[in-house]
C-alpha cells in the first residue's frame, strides 16, 4: 500500500555541496549499485568469518535471565509474552539499512521494548539523525558504491566496534541479501543466505517450488530483448512481464501478445535505473510468466525454528489492469474459510521450501480458477499498513515478534479466536490523467469516527497519471477501523467514493473522464461462494 513505499533518492537540492562530483559520489553511496552480485553463500570468506564467530542454537538473551528456560516460552499466553519481553530488553541488534523514513515507527517501538539498535546505512540517510536524536543507539556509515566489496567493508567496520551484537536483521526489502550475509559472517544466522537469495529472485523461487512439487506458472527468464520471442512462444498469453527483482508491484505489466510484450519490455527496462531506486542494484533480469486470474491476497507469517506460529490473510482489492498498482486492502479476510485455509497452506509451504526458519514474512498469492498460486515470498515484515492491520485485527505486533524470533527467543503470539476489529484501507488511483483541483475532497469522511486517516497524496495543481497513460498515480489514502464488521469497513470507503466523492481532476484530454475503480464484480465487494 502507499505512503513512502519506496525510499526516495535524494535530489541535488537536498544538499549544500559546491562540488558536483562530491555530490554525485555522496548520493551513490546511499544506494546499492548494479554490477557484481553480493558474495555467494559458499564463498570461503563467509565461511572463515562464521568459523571465527560460531552461532548458538540458544539465544544469547537467556544469559540475561538464566532462570528462564526456552520450554517456558513455548506457549501462547500473556505470562509467556511478558517473559519474552523481559528477555528482549537489553538486546544489541544491528539493522542493515533502516529503509525509508516512514519506517521510523519500527525503531521507536524497538526502543520502547528496550532493544539497543544500531543501523548501518549510507552517509546521507535519515538514520544518522535518528541516532543523534536518541531514537536508535548508534549509526554506522557504509558506502554502497562498490557492491563487490560492500560485505568486506561492512565486516571491517563491525569488527572495529566495541559493541557486540546479538542479532543482525533488516525490515527493508533491498537489504535482505546483505543482512543475511553479515549475520552468517558473524555467526548470528537466522535465515540462510541461500534462502534469502532464492526468495529475492522470483525466477529461482519458481524453480525451487517446482522441484518440491508446489504449483507454479509457466515462466521464462529474459536477460535481453533477443529472448522475448522465445519467451512468448513458451509462456503464451495472457502473461505477466516483470523484473526478477523489485518490490511493491514495480514494473509488473499484463501483456496480451508478442508486440505488447516487446513494447512493455522496452518501457520497463528504461525505468530500471540504479540511480533512482536501489533495488535494481541486484540486476535487471526479467521474467515472463503465465497470467493468473482470480483474487489476490497477502499472508503475513511468523516462523520459529521452521514452524509457522502465526499466519493471517489480508484481502487485496482488484487492480486497474494492465497495471498492478495497489488499490486497497482489508484485514481480516472476508474470503470463504475453506479457501483461506488453502491459501495459508500454500504460503507456509512456499516459505518453508525456500529454506526459511525465523522471523516475519510477507507472502503474496492469488486464488485462481485452479486453486491458490504463489506470486512471491518477501523475506521481511510487510511495509506501510501491514503492521497496523495485523495489530488492529489480531493484536499481533510483527515488529516485536520478528525481533524475538531472530534473537532465537521462542515466539508464540497470543491470537484471539475472533478479530479484535476490522481494518480497511484504500490507496486511491487517479482514474484519468490531468491536474488535481482540490485538497479537501475527502474531508467529508472525517465526520465518521471509524475513519482514522485521510491523507492527500497529490496537492492541488499537481499533474497525475491515469491508467490509460501509465501506472496510475496515487492521489489519496483512507484508513477505516470498524469494531463490528469487515464488510462495513470496506463499504464505508466504497460507498463514499461511489456516491459522494467527485473526481478532483481536470482532465488533460477532455472526454477521458471516468469514475473511481471499485468494481462491484470483484472481491471484496462481491460475495465469493465456498
Amino acid at each position: 500500500m502507499p505512503g513512502a513505499q519506496r525510499v526516495r533518492v535524494p535530489e541535488a537540492s537536498d544538499f549544500d555541496y559546491d562540488d558536483e562530483v562530491e555530490l554525485a559520489s555522496s548520493l551513490r553511496a546511499n544506494f546499492m549499485p548494479a554490477g557484481m552480485p553480493l558474495m555467494p553463500a559458499d564463498d570461503p570468506v563467509l565461511k572463515n568469518y562464521a568459523m571465527s564467530y560460531p552461532s548458538s542454537l540458544v539465544s544469547p538473551m537467556f544469559s540475561h535471565l538464566p532462570s528462564v528456560k526456552p520450554e517456558m516460552l513455548k506457549e501462547a499466553s500473556e505470562k509467556a509474552q511478558t517473559l519474552r519481553r523481559k528477555l528482549l530488553r537489553g538486546a544489541n541488534v544491528l539493522i542493515i539499512q533502516g529503509g525509508y523514513s516512514g519506517k521510523m515507527f519500527i525503531y521507536e517501538k524497538l526502543k520502547e521494548l528496550g532493544v539497543s539498535v544500531t543501523i548501518m546505512d549510507g552517509p546521507d540517510t535519515v538514520w544518522r539523525q535518528a541516532a543523534e536524536d536518541g531514537v536508535i543507539a548508534g549509526f554506522c556509515e557504509i558506502d554502497f558504491t562498490d557492491n563487490a566489496t560492500v560485505l568486506e567493508r561492512a565486516m571491517e567496520t563491525i569488527l572495529g566496534l566495541e559493541q557486540k551484537f546479538d542479532a543482525v536483521t533488516t525490515y527493508f526489502e533491498d537489504a535482505v541479501a546483505l543482512a543475511a550475509r553479515i549475520a552468517t559472517a558473524l555467526g548470528l544466522e537466522s535465515n540462510s543466505v541461500k534462502a534469502c537469495d532464492q526468495a529475492r529472485n522470483k525466477r529461482i523461487t519458481r524453480q525451487v517450488m517446482r522441484e518440491c512439487g508446489l504449483p507454479v506458472p509457466k515462466f521464462y527468464k529474459i536477460d535481453t530483448a533477443d529472448e522475448l520471442d522465445a519467451a512468448c512462444e513458451e509462456v503464451g498469453f495472457p502473461a505477466i512481464l516483470k523484473p526478477v527483482f523489485g518490490a511493491a508491484s514495480m514494473g509488473v505489466t499484463k501483456v496480451l501478445d508478442a508486440d505488447a510484450t516487446k513494447a512493455a519490455y522496452k518501457k520497463i527496462f528504461a525505468t530500471l535505473d540504479k540511480e533512482t531506486d536501489a533495488v535494481w542494484a541486484q540486476g535487471t533480469e526479467m521474467v515472463l510468466e503465465e497470467y493468473y486470474d482470480g483474487d489476490e491476497f497477502d499472508i503475513d507469517i511468523l516462523l520459529f525454528e521452521g514452524e509457522a506460529v502465526y499466519a493471517k490473510i489480508s484481502d487485496n482489492w482488484a487492480c486497474w489492469e494492465p497495471w498492478f498498482q495497489e488499490v486497497g486492502t482489508n484485514c481480516p479476510s472476508l474470503y470463504p474459510e475453506s479457501k483461506q485455509k488453502e491459501l495459508i497452506q500454500l504460503a507456509i509451504d512456499s516459505t518453508l521450501v525456500l529454506g526459511f526458519k525465523y522471523g516475519a514474512f510477507h507472502v503474496e498469492l492469488k486464488y485462481t480458477s485452479r486453486g491458490p498460486r504463489l506470486i512471491e515470498v518477501n523475506a521481511r515484515m510487510g511495509g506501510v499498513s501491514v503492521y497496523d492491520c495485523n495489530k488492529i485485527a489480531w493484536g499481533v505486533d510483527l515488529v516485536e515478534e520478528h525481533m524475538m524470533a531472530v534473537l532465537k527467543i521462542p515466539i508464540r503470539p497470543v491470537i484471539p479466536e475472533k478479530p479484535l476489529a476490522y481494518f480497511a484501507e484504500t490507496a486511491i488511483n487517479a482514474p484519468y490523467s490531468g491536474v488535481v483541483t482540490s485538497e479537501t475532497w475527502l474531508d467529508g469522511l472525517l465526520k465518521d469516527s471509524r475513519v482514522k486517516i485521510v491523507h492527500y497524496m497529490a496537492k492541488k495543481g499537481s499533474k497525475v497519471v491515469g491508467p490509460e497513460d501509465g501506472v496510475p498515480s496515487w492521489i489519496g489514502e483512507i484508513r477505516v477501523v470498524d469494531k463490528e464488521s469487515g464488510d462495513a469497513a470496506c463499504e464505508l470507503i466504497r460507498g463514499y467514493m461511489r456516491d459522494i466523492a467527485d473526481v478532483p481532476i481536470a482532465a488533460a484530454v477532455p472526454g477521458t473522464e471516468r469514475g473511481w475503480y471499485f468494481p462491484d464484480s470483484m472481491h471484496p465487494f462481491v460475495k465469493v461462494l465456498e
